[in-house]
Parts: C-alpha cells; sequence; structure tokens
C-alpha cells in the first residue's frame, strides 16, 4: 500500500480467494493505472519480499491481482534428467561417429578405426551438444534474472538415441513461475535463449565443417545408393554459408564431421523454437508485439504455411521434413497451446522494442531449412 501511495494511487476494493493448487489471490482495484517504472518497481519488490506475482489487468478500473509463486524442489528431478541424457546423447555421439569413420574407411581403404579416437569424439560430442543447449538456457536464465521473474531449471529432456532413429534429446526447457513485467522484458526473454545457442552452434559448425572431408560427388552417390551413407536434403542457411566459406572444389561434396551434425541439429531445433507457437521462444517474442488473437491467427497461420511447403516440396527431403514439423506443431498447439499466451505481467506495457523483432527475424532467416 506504501508503495501505491507514493504513486499517487488509491486502492478502492480490496478481494482475496483460494484458488485450487495455486493458493490465496488476492485482487486490489486501484483506481488509476500505474506506469510501467513504477508496475516495475512494484513488481520486484512484491517477487523478492513476499514471493508472489503481481499482475496488472487491462481492466475498467484497473486490477492488481497477486498470484502467490508455487517453488518445488527440482534439484534430484535436474540431476537424474541430466545423467539421462547424457548417456542418450554419448550414444548418439558413438553412434555417429563410428558411422563416420567407417566411411572413412571404405574411401580409404588403408584407414585404421581406432576404438579410443571414436570414444574420444564421442565424449566431445557429448560436451559439446550440453554445452549448446546449457548456453541456450542460459541465455533465458540472464534475462530472467535481470527482469526479475522467477524461473526453475534447466531440465534437459532425454530422447531415444540415433541407434533407436531419434537424436539423443529433445533439449533443455526452464520453467517460468512467474510472467516477465513488460512486453520488452518478454521479448528479451523468447530471443534471448535461441541467441546464445545459435552462437555456440555457429562456432561449432564451423569447426565442424573445417573438420569435414570432402569426397567426389560421384563416389557419394556410390555410398548413398549402395546404403552406406545417407544424403541429407535440407539444410539450414547457416549451414549452407559455412559449407560455402569452406570453399568446396567443383565436382566435390562433403562428409559432415560429428561436430557439424551438432550444428545441423541445433540450427534445425532453434527454427522449430523460433516459430511464433504458443509458449515456444518465437511465441513470446511475437506475443510481445501484438495481442493475444492475433498472436493466436499468427500461430494458426505458422501451422498452415508449414504444412503447405511441405506439399509444395513433396517428394523432397525438405518435403518431408516440413510435413513433419506442421504434425509436430499442430500437436504441440494441442497440448500446450490450448489457452492463449498470457503476455507480460503488466497488461497495460508498451515497451516495445523493435531491435529484439530486428534478431528475431534474422535467426529465422538464418535457421531456415532449404532444399539442397
Amino acid at each position: 500500500m506504501k508503495q501505491l501511495s507514493r504513486a499517487g494511487r488509491l486502492a478502492t476494493h480490496i478481494k482475496d480467494y483460494t484458488v485450487e493448487k495455486t493458493g490465496k489471490v488476492f485482487d486490489i482495484v486501484i483506481n488509476e493505472r500505474l506506469d510501467e517504472k513504477v508496475f516495475n518497481e512494484i513488481y520486484s519488490y512484491i517477487v523478492d519480499k513476499y514471493s508472489y506475482m503481481i499482475l496488472q489487468l487491462r481492466t475498467d478500473p484497473p486490477t492488481l491481482r497477486l498470484i502467490p509463486i508455487r517453488k518445488g524442489n527440482p534439484k534430484i528431478k535436474q540431476i537424474i534428467l541430466l545423467l539421462t541424457t547424457i548417456v542418450t546423447i554419448f550414444l548418439t555421439g558413438y553412434g555417429i561417429t563410428i558411422s563416420f569413420y567407417e566411411l572413412l574407411r571404405r574411401i580409404n581403404n588403408q584407414l585404421v578405426i581406432n576404438q579410443l579416437v571414436i570414444i574420444e569424439w564421442s565424449i566431445i560430442y557429448t560436451a559439446l551438444f550440453l554445452f549448446a543447449l546449457g548456453f541456450h538456457e542460459f541465455g533465458h536464465m540472464f534475462s530472467s534474472k535481470k527482469s526479475g521473474v522467477i524461473i526453475e531449471g534447466p531440465y534437459f529432456i532425454p530422447a531415444p538415441p540415433i541407434q533407436l532413429g531419434f537424436i539423443g534429446t529433445l533439449g533443455a526447457v526452464i520453467s517460468m513461475k512467474s510472467l516477465p513485467p513488460t512486453r520488452r522484458d518478454l521479448a528479451k526473454l523468447g530471443i534471448s535463449g535461441p541467441l546464445f545457442g545459435y552462437i555456440v552452434a555457429l562456432i561449432i559448425g564451423f569447426i565442424g565443417v573445417m573438420f569435414s572431408p570432402t569426397i567426389p560427388i560421384s563416389m557419394s552417390r556410390e555410398l548413398v545408393e549402395s546404403g552406406q551413407a545417407s544424403e541429407i536434403g535440407f539444410m539450414p542457411l547457416t549451414m549452407i554459408l559455412l559449407l560455402l566459406i569452406r570453399n568446396i572444389s567443383s565436382g566435390n561434396t562433403v562428409l559432415l564431421h560429428p561436430l557439424a551434425f551438432i550444428s545441423f541439429i541445433i540450427f534445425i531445433v532453434t527454427f522449430l523454437n523460433l516459430l511464433p507457437i504458443g509458449q515456444l521462444d518465437g511465441g513470446h517474442v511475437v506475443r510481445s508485439f501484438t495481442t493475444a488473437y492475433t498472436h493466436e491467427l499468427i500461430g494458426y497461420f505458422i501451422i498452415i504455411s508449414t504444412a503447405v511447403t511441405g506439399v509444395f516440396l513433396l517428394g523432397t527431403m525438405a518435403g518431408q521434413y516440413y510435413i513433419a514439423l506442421s504434425i509436430i506443431l499442430v500437436i504441440f498447439k494441442l497440448l500446450f497451446g490450448r489457452h492463449p499466451h498470457p503476455g507480460p505481467a503488466n497488461q497495460f506495457s508498451s515497451s516495445k522494442d523493435y531491435s529484439i523483432l530486428l534478431a528475431y527475424i534474422l535467426l529465422i532467416v538464418l535457421t531456415l531449412p532449404l532444399p539442397v
């Protein structure tokens, strides 16, 4: 109440009620809305001192809603998920590395596969993959701390390794316990993870491409036709640019090193994460510039556009990817996007940062999967 008085606002009505699985909620009706600076100050004070999240609802007159922040004890869960993810990523790295060296042996009959080298590269693969995933989440955590948002995690998500038809992980996530106070904070939270992850993947990708050997195109066709190798029919734009930097001579192609494969996966996952659907990172960014209704329409448009792109490219690997992507987006929408994105804690916030929007568009373009 002291903060309201200092801001020249008057609480005209206070109501409290209990919500199941949430706790006691307070609604404070005020005579005039709080500007962003004052709201941010009260937001930080309430979160730090009382562990409550405060919302400024767009009602007439405005309402301040205080919701308890439910904190868990995720340490054991985090450790179990992390250890499981390390195992599944290592198995994937081992499978990719041994396949890579077996291909090299078929190209060069004199090459002897050293099991110790396979293990060493598998460990490097695991460490760099986890670092890229972790740095993505660190970006979110860094942004959250600066804006006062309470988070839990990160939680690394294991998945079947490549020996069982997948890539060993579904990435990592953090759990937001409070909404970002302003539109700008929401946009920063959304862009920071993909941006940090992209930078790491770019560095790993450059090293991986430099380590990738070149072979004649005729030989690569023989390997693909015999089932000894697989052709990648699409690539993110950044991977294409990295291969152009490599300056591959005419008549040759490249055999991707396992490190380059890390970046390939990270770029693909980053593109998915940047799509403006629900609570994906791209959803946070786009919601910071739009209303909840417009955000929903954009989400449906993206799902339809992705499916249409897949149909247009039907018969190619890129077409298969986009059709699969549209199915994943539909599932995600049904499971996690049934309710509109809540937006920032301050529903009157107008602090839009168009430099973040520019960075967001640039990241989408750089990670866009293209037929090759």
